[in-house]
């Protein structure tokens, strides 16, 4: 009888493992709901600001990710490179979704031809030396803008035709030179050149140096001074005027012999590399 109830109770135990072994086996999968996702990646090229459906900024190649209130609809993804927007639209139907944004401005890559080094002050602000290139976004789209740069103290404009498409712009205008030539005649050796503004009844001063073929003049309305050189009847001398103040381009220029005999030439306008050749006809 002992036996019999010994062997009972082990029965008891052993399902009763069996039965907590096969309850405990059983998985719980749990199925939680939550709003769709809009995934936007940027492969403009570009950082972008985005403005709509969310305010955020988005290097090139990264990414973001939003929960739409509305996930049910086109949703409009507004963004800004630079000054200029781009849209581009996704529809979500209560599933999950990715937009690439890919507009891009087209680029504008300014090429400096002059000859000497500029210094670029709108829309950007960078100096290029000759024959460098700089390659930036426009300001505007489909409209003309202007790009201002300054070779030496002069400044100067090149306006730009800006559509939507890459654009090269190469600046070719600089600081001119002026070349003086002495055909005034036989004996008459030039050793001292004046220039003033236009109509100055003086022209005094003593405010001109010549340093290696350019012309350097300090503020004042008439400047004077005397060559590095002797320009004899055949000679010409050439003089970059890149470091004048051009207000209005315009000068009065008169030439002057040892013997005080004066050549003169008046209001001479500037904008652009002059050859100057004075004669008899200009004598004074």
């Amino acid at each position: 009888m002992k036996k019999l109830y010994l062997l009972f109770i082990s029965a008891i135990v052993f399902f009763s493992i069996i039965s907590c072994d096969t309850i405990t086996s059983y998985k719980l999968n749990v199925t939680l709901d939550r709003q769709p996702v809009l995934t936007i990646i940027n492969q403009t090229g570009h950082t972008v600001t985005l403005t709509a459906p969310l305010s955020s900024s988005i290097n090139n190649g990264a990414r973001t990710q939003l929960q739409p209130a509305d996930a049910n609809r086109f949703i409009e993804v507004t963004y800004r490179i630079g000054q200029i927007q781009f849209s581009e639209q996704v529809t979500m139907n209560n599933t999950d979704a990715t937009i690439t944004l890919t507009k891009r401005p087209p680029t504008v890559t300014v090429v400096n031809q002059t000859g000497r080094e500029i210094t670029i002050s709108t829309p950007i602000s960078d100096s290029l030396n000759n024959g460098e290139n700089r390659s930036f976004l426009p300001p505007v789209l489909n409209q003309n803008f202007n790009i201002t740069y300054s070779s030496g103290r002069m400044q100067l404009t090149e306006q730009v035709n800006m559509r939507e498409q890459d654009v090269t712009v190469n600046l070719t205008v600089g600081a001119p030179a002026l070349t003086i030539v002495n055909s005034t005649g036989t004996g008459n050796n030039i050793n001292i050149i004046q220039f003033r503004s236009p109509g100055s009844i003086a022209w005094i001063g003593g405010n001109i140096a010549i340093r290696n073929n350019e012309l350097y003049l300090t503020e004042g309305t008439a400047q004077t001074g005397v060559t590095t050189q002797v320009l004899a009847n055949g000679d010409r001398l050439s003089l970059w005027l890149g470091s004048l103040n051009l207000s209005g381009n315009a000068f009065d220029i008169r030439l002057q012999t040892p013997s005080g005999s004066i050549f003169q030439k008046d209001n001479v306008r500037i904008t652009r590399d002059t050859i100057l050749t004075f004669t008899q006809s200009d004598r004074r």
